[in-house]
């Protein structure tokens, strides 16, 4: 299956028992792919690394991996759904009746914790499916996602959900589809969901917002304490406001908030988040470490110390602590076309960024 494609220079066994082969050192993204599919059906596979000028391609048997538990995934999600919904519920049913009747005097509450919990689920969702779609199209092992129910006090009512990568990808590309498509995906959920909030949030009098601001119940947040996202789309004035009146962002736009913090935390180029599987593709394993310690200085001088320090902890426990994924195929470099959507990687942590209010 190797001489088919590759010029073989010499063959051996390794001292870890592994049949290996030195090859011309040429172009091979494309052939190593179809050698990845043959291996396949044999219960192998490969990997391919630079040894001086040439390339080495070592063959290992698959990973025997069991059933994916299923029933873990739809326990969890079930157990997100009821955690968002009390923090949704939470978050209409305790606002101080002043601003109740000031902001949902024409609306009904069941029906503003109902969008709110849908709203929060399907951003993660999205975000989640984003990576199942990116899997499924490679040909990739992973798991469903797994929800992460957040019961009270944490506000938002689930920490996001998680997919296990059950083998690694074929090559850099194939990487770059699995950290970007997650990502991009809740990026775009988040748009509609701020869309959704802007045109529906209620308008009152200057007059009586005014008063709600002086008995803090009423904030005003500018970029970086909100996202650019949300401050932009307030600036572009879609909506008519009558003179004298203002708009409110009411809870909804809390949804769209959670959006953009989980576009911004998953896309910096730390260790093995999103971002840091676009990193690792971008740049390989030197440079994925160097970009990874600017993120970290962007999660600190952000104000989330708590998430830095977990992620460390998280590093220190793995079986390599800073290294990412890493591809069966690191040779060939990322694609001319997703270095470009890596600079779109950039404008969504931009437009996502935001600091915390102490």
């Amino acid at each position: 299956m190797l001489e088919y494609r590759f010029t073989v220079l010499d063959a051996y066994v390794d001292v870890n028992g592994l049949p290996t082969f030195v090859i011309v050192k040429e172009p091979i993204k494309e052939k190593f792919q179809e050698l990845l599919r043959d291996l396949r059906n044999h219960t192998l596979s490969a990997k391919i690394r630079q040894v001086s000028d040439k390339l080495v391609i070592s063959v290992f048997p698959k990973p025997v991996l069991g059933k994916p538990r299923k029933l873990i995934n739809v326990a969890l999600f079930l157990a997100t759904i009821g955690t968002v919904g009390l923090a949704s519920y939470y978050f209409i049913f305790a606002v101080d009746p002043r601003l109740t009747a000031a902001l949902f005097v024409k609306s009904n509450l069941w029906v503003e914790v109902t969008v709110l919990a849908i709203a929060i689920l399907g951003i993660v969702g999205i975000h989640e499916m984003g990576h199942v779609i990116a899997v499924r199209h490679h040909g990739m092992d992973a798991t469903l996602p797994y929800f992460v129910p957040a019961p009270p006090p944490f506000p938002f009512g689930t920490f996001g959900a998680v997919i296990s990568l059950r083998g690694p990808p074929g090559n850099r590309d194939q990487l770059f589809d699995l950290g970007f498509s997650g990502p991009i995906a809740g990026f775009f959920a988040t748009i509609v969901v701020a869309l959704f909030a802007y045109f529906t949030s209620p308008m009152i009098p200057q007059q009586q917002a005014d008063l709600l601001l002086k008995a803090n119940l009423l904030s005003q947040s500018p970029w970086p304490y909100t996202p650019l996202l949300l401050d932009i789309l307030e600036r572009f004035s879609l909506r008519t406001v009558p003179a004298g009146h203002v708009l409110v962002f009411t809870q909804l736009a809390l949804a769209a908030e959670v959006g953009a913090l989980i576009t911004f935390l998953n896309i910096l180029p730390v260790w093995q988040l999103d971002g840091g599987h676009l990193a690792r593709a971008a740049f390989g394993t030197k440079g994925h470490k160097l970009v990874a310690l600017a993120g970290f200085g962007v999660l600190m001088l952000a104000g989330y110390w708590g998430f830095a320090i977990m992620l460390i902890v998280f590093m220190l426990i793995s079986r390599r602590p800073l290294e990412g994924v890493e591809p069966l195929d690191d040779v060939s470099p990322l694609s001319t076309s997703r270095k470009f959507f890596f600079l779109f990687a950039l404008v969504m942590l931009l437009f996502s960024f935001v600091i915390i209010q102490v």
